[in-house]
């Protein structure tokens, strides 16, 4: 072979080598910054679950969920034990909310009202479950729905002489309660703010989807003979509501210039197929003269609106003393 030829083929295994490391470093650069950038894609993932985790954690904290029983469209009995043949405990309202246990068979283990316990038939009744929020420690960010009593074709109670109707006072008195509860930091609802009727399904559903701190029905009442009867009611339905009912009353016995006729248990519509803490007022008597001339003055519903707040107040201290919250 010639020098020349011998220079030609040096020079072409010195060209192959030169290329050969060139690509091997190319290689392990691309190497090196797929590792780099699966490294970044596994931390960015690993914070993205953080902080999904973390937003779990939140949820969790500030709501659960709690399984119960609903009674169907009749009432029912409830049973000792889980069979016909054993002894009837008492007859459970329609609508009603019940406590859930467990289940055997096809019948649900419940508890009625914090009184009763016993089964009855999942024939006539449904399991469900709801949200819970944690409860109210202060007015401030405390979300209350109120209901104006009846509207739109259902007036409502009528006064002796036709010219008020019930449906316009308590759409009035919610309007000034509202103002009131806003002002103290509250967050607050009317299931109407129109003259318009609301289903009694609808108003419940309102409640509950805005899993409402407390939700207050207003009402004025009425009997059968006009200047028969006169003052104030309060109305509750499940027993774990009583001191709310209580608190409430007191404030607006101490506030209110009418008489004032206690505590009662009410089986409202409202109040028994609510998960919530709810209370119905009847707020005088539309067919008393003495009663209309005081509750149809603005200084009256401002006075209504102050014993519903004060109420409040006072039931939420009470819980936070038994709680240590």
């Amino acid at each position: 072979m010639s020098i020349r030829s011998r220079k030609f083929t040096l020079t072409v295994l010195l060209l192959i080598g030169f290329a050969a490391i060139f690509y091997f470093d190319l290689f392990l650069a691309i190497i090196g910054n797929g590792t780099e950038n699966a490294e970044t894609n596994t931390s960015a993932a690993q914070l993205t679950l953080t902080a999904a985790e973390s937003e779990v954690s939140e949820v969790n904290l500030d709501s659960q969920t709690l399984t119960v029983v609903q009674v169907g469209e009749e009432d029912i009995v409830l049973y000792s034990q889980p069979d016909t043949g054993s002894d009837v405990i008492t007859t459970v309202t329609h609508g009603e909310y019940l406590e859930y246990i467990d289940e055997i068979n096809s019948w649900y283990h419940v508890v009625v009202n914090d009184q009763y316990e016993g089964y009855i038939s999942s024939l006539y009744s449904e399991k469900a479950v709801i949200d819970v929020a944690a409860p109210a420690t202060s007015l401030k960010n405390t979300t209350v729905v109120l209901d104006p009593g009846h509207g739109g074709q259902d007036t409502g109670a009528i006064s002796n002489n036709g010219s008020f109707y019930e449906k316009d006072i308590t759409l009035a008195t919610a309007k000034i309660i509202k103002n009131t509860l806003e002002a103290a930091g509250c967050t607050v609802l009317l299931t109407r703010n129109t003259d318009a009727t609301i289903d009694l399904e609808d108003i419940c559903s309102i409640s509950m989807q805005n899993q409402a701190d407390f939700f207050i029905s207003l009402h004025y009442d009425s009997t059968e003979y006009m200047n028969e009867a006169s003052g104030t009611t309060t109305y509750y339905y499940y027993e774990k509501y009583e001191a709310l009912a209580e608190a409430v009353n007191d404030s607006l016995k101490y506030m209110l210039p009418l008489d004032n006729r206690g505590v009662e248990v009410g089986n409202f519509h409202v109040l028994r197929e609510n998960t919530r803490p709810a209370l119905l007022l009847e707020l005088g008597y539309m067919n008393n003269d003495y009663d209309l001339a005081a509750f149809t003055t603005e200084n009256y519903q401002q006075q209504v609106a102050e014993g519903i707040l004060d109420g409040m107040k006072e039931y939420l201290a009470q819980e936070n003393e038994e709680t240590g919250r």
